[in-house]
């Protein structure tokens, strides 16, 4: 607790003493290995741009990877395991206005959502590690069906890091999960850097949906796929699981955010 405190207030100190409202990038990996039970799956490219009020996590574009991706790859592991890699022209995109507590996100099924900030209760504790040029602390928290490990550095005292991963004394350069079938690794850091016309809010001409209804609309689209899969392979004379044994915990699993306990 007494470290908590110190962390706390070394941020508070450092957060109103920046004399610039700098601009920062920041690169990372994002591997996705839902329901593998590993960190075996698609490699993402990915970046989180911000200043001392907003950020915008950004991953699965185009122009990030180098051009546009759709594909289905076997990845070796403890497991083989084949996972569909795509990307488009806009990506994912996660914009946290942490001054005003509003995220809004273009997220799975190119969803537009908008709601607060996420709360996040985060443990910290007295472990340290480097990370590129930066140390570290380790910090833990239950976050929508998972439980996370963060690496964040109170030497960049913002409350920021990928995708809804926040509310540290300090950017988060590293995340995972469990078995890191979830994982975000730092990459590099551009600090200043000239690349500010990046940090804009999201741009949609239309409603926005809850973070209630994206739930639901998860929760559907898992359900769909499944139900869709036992059909075909009803059709070709295989016999599959009933109904019934499709649970919510098994959707978990299938994707970043499970909503299984808490907003």
């Amino acid at each position: 607790m007494f470290r908590k405190f110190i962390l706390i207030y070394v941020f508070l100190f450092s957060f109103y003493g920046f004399s610039q409202d700098k601009t920062g990038l920041v690169h990372y990996g994002e591997i996705q290995g839902m329901g593998t039970g590993a960190p075996v799956g698609p490699d993402y490219k990915s970046v989180l741009v911000f200043n001392s009020s907003s950020s915008l996590y950004i991953t699965r574009m185009d122009s990030l990877e180098g051009g546009h991706i759709n594909d289905h790859i076997r990845y070796e592991g403890s497991s083989r395991v084949s996972k569909t890699v795509v990307t488009n022209k806009e990506g994912f995109r996660y914009y946290n206005h942490f001054k005003n507590k509003d995220f809004t996100s273009r997220d799975i099924g190119f969803t537009y959502v908008k709601d607060h900030t996420p709360k996040i209760d985060w443990n910290i504790s007295s472990e340290t590690k480097a990370i590129g040029k930066f140390t570290a602390n380790k910090a833990t928290a239950h976050f929508r069906g998972r439980d996370y490990t963060a690496w964040f550095t109170p030497e960049i005292p913002l409350p920021i890091g990928p995708w809804k991963m926040q509310g540290l004394p300090g950017l988060i350069l590293e995340a995972y999960d469990t078995n890191k079938e979830i994982y975000w690794y730092f990459k590099s850091i551009e600090y200043p850097t000239d690349k500010s016309y990046l940090l804009k809010p999201i741009e949609h001409v239309g409603e926005w949906m809850s973070t209630e209804d994206f739930k639901d609309y998860l929760i559907k689209a898992w359900k769909d796929a499944q139900i869709g899969g036992r059909m075909v392979g009803e059709n070709a004379g295989v016999r599959g699981a009933e109904e019934k044994n499709i649970t919510e915990k098994l959707m978990l699993r299938s994707y970043i955010e499970g909503f299984a306990d808490d907003q």
